[in-house]
């Protein structure tokens, strides 16, 4: 039995699973398995995985008919046979040390639920892109009402302790494109976590990301169930929730439930007065009318 299992979900990733693969294949730490979940792709996905697992066994390939990434998530971490569980999506990059560190971590400290790490940025060529700051920073210990108010957690690094996987169950698709933080919720109620501010991989920025490609009406609706799936939640949370599907309208151009979404924000925390994030958009659903170029531009940027 090894040690980690490492699960990777699929679809139409060829361009970009190869190098996924060898930075796996390339740990410090080499006491795991890679679980391989091709859901449904229709590139040389099956032909280039199939031909890793026939030069090193610990890669292990399964195709499953395209059911979304969180049913095959869940189906990887149901096929893993290791005590700790990590994810990564099929175009990131994970740093040579990164199991080796998080399992030490792991090791340490047997009451730890969960402990992820710090991610740098990349562009469709691997080239290095500006860090974003939520994807620097993170909490430690009980971090429920932290991930309320948003998801800090990068997808390319997390190690999860299996028993607690088993606990919470499966992913849900209908909260896609943000399963995953509905996933750390359920999660950091019954566990605690660990930021280990050392950066561990790289996540690619590229026009295929799915909240790139849902329109704003679907974010909000999904933003809003998650919140209300994971009781106790808290008016902060929601004030936040708020504004960033503000953005989102924003971006799309419906300026005016934009600001009826900014004042719904105001609403329900006193934060916001004086919350620089909130002026700034604010301000941009007007000066968009005007320059909705450089709007796009600047906003975009902050993604």
């Amino acid at each position: 039995m090894p040690k980690v299992s490492v699960v990777v979900p699929s679809y139409n990733r060829a361009d970009y699973i190869s190098e996924t693969i060898e930075s796996i294949l390339a740990q410090t730490f080499k006491d795991f398995e890679l679980i391989f979940i091709d859901d449904g792709s229709t590139d040389k996905t099956e032909e280039l995985v199939k031909a890793f697992a026939s030069q090193d066994e610990r890669v292990k390939y399964f195709k499953q008919k395209n059911s979304e990434r969180a049913v095959a998530r869940s189906y990887g971490m149901s096929l893993a046979s290791a005590d700790l569980i990590c994810l990564i999506d099929s175009d990131d990059l994970w740093y040579p040390n990164k199991l080796e560190l998080q399992v030490a971590r792991m090791e340490a400290d047997p009451e730890l639920c969960c402990c992820y790490a710090s991610v740098d940025r990349i562009d469709l060529e691997s080239k290095p892109v500006k860090s974003a700051p939520r994807q620097q920073e993170g909490y430690s210990g009980n971090i429920y009402e932290k991930l309320l108010e948003r998801n800090f957690i990068p997808s390319v690094t997390p190690m999860i302790r299996k028993k607690y996987i088993e606990m919470v169950g499966s992913q849900v698709t209908e909260f896609i494109p943000y399963e995953d933080w509905d996933f750390w919720l359920r999660l950091a109620r019954i566990g605690k976590f660990e930021h280990l501010t050392d950066i561990l991989g790289s996540y690619r920025l590229h026009p295929g990301q799915s909240v790139q490609n849902v329109k704003p009406e679907k974010i909000e609706e999904v933003t809003l169930k998650v919140l209300d799936a994971n009781r106790p939640t808290t008016e902060e949370a929601y004030s936040l929730a708020y504004l960033r599907c503000a953005y989102w309208y924003i971006i799309a151009g419906d300026l005016r439930y934009a600001r009826k979404l900014l004042r719904r924000s105001m609403s329900r925390s006193s934060k916001r007065s004086y919350d620089y994030r909130w002026w700034a958009l604010y301000l941009m659903s007007f000066v968009k009318i005007l320059a909705p170029g450089f709007v796009d531009n600047l906003l975009g940027s902050f993604h």
